[in-house]
């Protein structure tokens, strides 16, 4: 199966995993306790005002016919608006695509490069020092939750120092110094996890396929080290390293909510979290449809990219 066949037929197949992921948020919104309305009205809401809003949203109308209702409307790309906003879900995630992206895409550049030199210079030096060095920083990553370190960063470098600014996100248009000094504990914050996941898994690895028979063999032949392990190792550990890499944007995602939230940085993880707090049913599908589709797209090109580490993948 050709390259182009099978990537139309991959993108055939997000359609229903978005339907199945549509629907099941659906249900679970609607079965959740509360009230969106009695929630944005306050404590003791006028009865009239409190049928007007039920009956503009159509809450009062069966299940299924919201249902169908919201789902015809997406297939025309209007994901509806948020009923604590007043405005459209898809201008609302538009304004806040920038800052989440930004703080996504400097994680990740940030965590791949480091995470990989360190799986490889762990693997190198399997059961040395600098192996146990790395696998301890690696487990206290792994260990450490990212609502405490951004917490604890806060305290430290804001509180304590006063080397940075304690919350807040400034475009890197209007003010690229401010904005870096703003981004860098979120960044860090972010970064922790995912560095620590990649280098543990670059050196499992790494060390599985040091073991291997063809690399003695070249050994033997003399090959320099440095050759064998960047040139020949590195490239057989990369195939397990891309599913990894490709799961991990799942990740990002969700600690971009808590990123967010600590740094008061206004993104879709902040809007998310409001979504959710406030039971906007607006916000909470188009957010999780939206992260779906990302996510997906995530795992389709990380399948797309096995062709081109291992030319012996053949997309049947």
């Amino acid at each position: 199966m050709s390259m182009y066949r099978y990537t139309v037929r991959r993108l055939l197949q997000i359609i229903p995993v978005l339907l199945g992921v549509f629907t099941l948020t659906f249900v679970m919104m609607h079965a959740l306790p509360g009230n969106p309305v009695r929630i944005y009205l306050g404590l003791n809401p006028s009865q009239e005002l409190a049928d007007e809003l039920i009956r503009q949203y159509g809450f009062d109308r069966p299940l299924w016919q919201q249902y169908l209702d919201y789902l015809g409307r997406v297939l025309t790309g209007n994901l509806g608006e948020s009923f604590l906003l007043k405005r459209p879900v898809a201008d609302l995630m538009l304004e806040r695509l920038g800052p989440t992206l930004t703080l996504m895409g400097l994680s990740y550049v940030i965590a791949l490069p480091i995470s990989l030199l360190l799986g490889v210079y762990a693997a190198s030096r399997h059961n040395e020092l600098g192996d146990h060095v790395s696998r301890f920083f690696g487990l206290a990553g792994l260990s450490t939750p990212n609502f405490w370190l951004g917490l604890m960063l806060i305290f430290l470098f804001a509180y304590e120092l006063g080397w940075l600014p304690a919350s807040g996100y400034v475009p890197f248009a209007q003010d690229p110094v401010e904005s870096a000094k703003r981004l860098v504990m979120p960044v860090i914050t972010l970064a922790t996890a995912q560095t620590a996941t990649l280098m543990r898994m670059t050196r499992s690895s790494m060390v599985e396929e040091l073991s291997q028979d063809y690399v003695q063999t070249a050994r033997a032949f003399g090959l320099p080290e440095r050759r064998i392990l960047l040139k020949h190792a590195f490239r057989n550990a990369l195939l397990p390293l891309v599913t990894i890499i490709g799961l991990q944007l799942s990740f990002l995602l969700d600690g971009s909510v808590i990123a967010e939230k600590i740094f008061a940085i206004p993104g879709m993880g902040r809007l998310f979290f409001k979504g959710i707090t406030k039971q906007d049913y607006g916000i909470i599908m188009g957010m999780t449809l939206s992260f779906a589709l990302l996510f997906l797209v995530g795992v389709l090109l990380t399948d797309l990219a096995y062709a081109y580490i291992d030319p012996r993948i053949r997309y049947d």
